[in-house]
């Protein structure tokens, strides 16, 4: 075994004006990982899950920049605000040496979900069933269900993020401060696992309800009930097959919800994008005035704290 080395180099540009009023910084870098120590799979007829070995080389490289700005300033009251955004882009450059095309499994999961490492790619691929497209479309099968790929080696997303933000706020008055984060994410995919189960056993809205004909989904089709699937059949013309909504794996009318979890679905019908927008935290600080503190010879300040984390999804494509 080799050691993990990283080797890197950045530059930066840090200003501000104003009497610190008004600032920016702004820092590119790049850095590359090689003889990352990584588990690797092994047959497990050796009477080993995996061996460790060290496993290639990882690029990154990108832009973190923050601005900094004092809209107001008094002696008894400053609102300061702070804004940082980055994009890093992450590539696998070779594994298991300069020349080596494999894939390496970094996890895999319930659902028949996999996390790989993939010479060329983004760290983070994930891998399971997909269904099956015609011109685009998802295809649906004679029986009105989808047509799914027969192996869970197909590529259905990727975990890396395209870019990650923030804005904190913060208001002084006098001797209390209140601030507050907000935390921005804009993609990166990720395998549901509670819609997984969800779907399958009913719990989501998307399983009750009407259908087209106004008929509850889970009456049989025979009464009006089912849906029928957005989708084309194999020779491009759209779906008109209704089938019904409430079936268990053997195709048994019960309260086990097959047509929408994953007895009829692949694991690429629970893949989201990962985009979001949330209250990251919210603080409420009082500072003991200097008055009370100068005859301690102790303690120069003390705050007194009330916080709160992760107190608000503002925006989310997850269902």
């Amino acid at each position: 075994m080799r050691p993990e080395r990283t080797k890197s180099y950045e530059l930066g540009l840090e200003m501000n004006f104003l009497k610190n009023r008004l600032g920016f910084d702004v820092t590119y870098y790049n850095a590359k990982s090689i003889d990352q120590i990584l588990p690797v799979a092994v047959s497990t007829s050796t009477g080993y899950d995996f061996e460790f070995v060290n496993a290639g080389v990882i690029q990154n490289k990108g832009v973190e920049i923050s601005l900094n700005l004092t809209p107001l300033k008094s002696k008894d009251f400053q609102w300061d605000i702070r804004v940082n955004w980055s994009k890093n882009n992450n590539k696998v450059l070779s594994l298991f040496g300069p020349d080596s095309s494999s894939v390496l499994q970094l996890g895999s999961f319930q659902g028949g979900v996999s996390i790989n490492a993939v010479p060329g790619q983004h760290y983070g691929q994930i891998r399971g069933s997909d269904f099956i497209y015609t011109n685009g479309q998802r295809t649906v099968k004679a029986d009105g269900y989808y047509a799914i790929t027969s192996t869970s080696n197909n590529v259905i997303g990727n975990a890396t993020p395209e870019w990650l933000g923030g804005i904190n706020n913060s208001f002084r008055y006098k001797d209390f401060n209140l601030s507050f984060l907000i935390d921005i994410r804009k993609g990166g995919d990720i395998f549901s696992l509670d819609t997984y189960y969800g779907m399958a056993t009913g719990l989501y809205d998307v399983t009750a309800g009407l259908n087209d004909l106004g008929k509850p989904k889970r009456e049989h089709v025979a009464n009006g009930g089912g849906v029928i699937l957005p989708g084309v059949t194999a020779d491009g013309k759209p779906n008109t097959t209704r089938v019904n909504g409430d079936l268990n794996y053997r195709g048994e009318l019960q309260t086990y919800f097959g047509l929408f979890g994953y007895v009829k679905n692949p694991a690429k019908q629970f893949v989201y994008d990962g985009s979001f927008v949330k209250l990251r935290e919210l603080t409420l600080t009082y500072s003991l005035p200097g008055s009370i503190l100068t005859n301690t010879k102790v303690f120069k300040g003390i705050d007194i704290s009330l916080f709160g984390r992760n107190l608000w999804i503002i925006h989310k494509n997850m269902p």
